[in-house]
């Protein structure tokens, strides 16, 4: 069984105030917990980008032919399209479920940090799409002929990258929250173009055997800063759909 006893409340009511003494790193758990579980009883919601990633990837080698050449100089770029635009279809059900059935208005009336719980929302958001899209990401360099040396590059960009993705996909998904799914995808998208050059970069010098750590280190940089103020400002656009 995965759950016993009390913890299948985590499924079925709202998310739960908490006593003052609980500690953040335990009001973190609690809200990946029960994320976590909800989307895993929900296939669609990790299954639908891995599967879009993958057959965005496998479209090209059957339009442009099995050219060994062709597909290696075009990989980095099609990796990493296919990877943000597969990134974006769950962007939307980040906080829609809690603000239709109430969860937010809890949260927001307890005295429980909203940090916390955005921080919480872009990690489970992260381990459903960005992971596996992490790990078929091998795959798609097998497909596109990518060399073996240009591996580890692209999975740290990518690991850097679909971070900072799912961090734009909160303040995204915040701003349209109650409205059209596909607004989401039009507030991120613009932003997230720096990303996918550097992450595009990184692969293509990685391929010509030039140094490519300064674009890492840039990737590194805008999640550090990213992680806090991206937060911030989507604990900020929350709020706007309560005033």
């Amino acid at each position: 069984m995965l759950l016993q006893g009390t913890d299948l409340q985590i499924l079925t009511q709202p998310l739960l105030r908490f006593d003052m003494r609980s500690s953040v790193l335990d009001w973190l758990g609690i809200i990946l917990k029960r994320d976590l579980i909800i989307a895993f009883r929900r296939s669609s919601t990790y299954i639908t980008p891995l599967v879009f990633f993958l057959i965005v990837i496998t479209f090209f080698p059957l339009a442009l032919g099995p050219q060994e050449s062709l597909l290696s100089s075009l990989a980095p770029g099609v990796i990493w399209i296919a990877a943000l635009l597969a990134s974006l279809l769950a962007v939307e059900s980040i906080f829609s479920e809690d603000f239709r059935d109430g969860s937010l208005d809890d949260f927001f009336v307890s005295l429980e940090p909203s940090f916390i719980l955005v921080f919480a929302k872009v990690m489970v958001h992260w381990l459903i799409t960005g992971l596996p899209i992490l790990i078929a990401s091998s795959l798609a360099a097998i497909i596109l002929y990518l060399p073996l040396e240009s591996f580890v590059p692209m999975i740290l960009s990518l690991l850097l990258g679909t971070s900072f993705m799912s961090l734009l996909g909160a303040l995204g998904a915040a701003l349209s929250l109650g409205k059209s799914a596909i607004l989401s995808a039009i507030i991120v998208l613009p932003f997230s173009i720096p990303t996918l050059l550097m992450g595009t970069s990184v692969v293509t010098f990685s391929l010509n055997n030039q140094d490519y750590s300064g674009f890492l280190m840039m990737m590194g940089a805008m999640l550090a800063i990213g992680i806090p103020m991206l937060c911030l400002l989507t604990v900020e656009a929350l709020l706007l759909n309560y005033d």
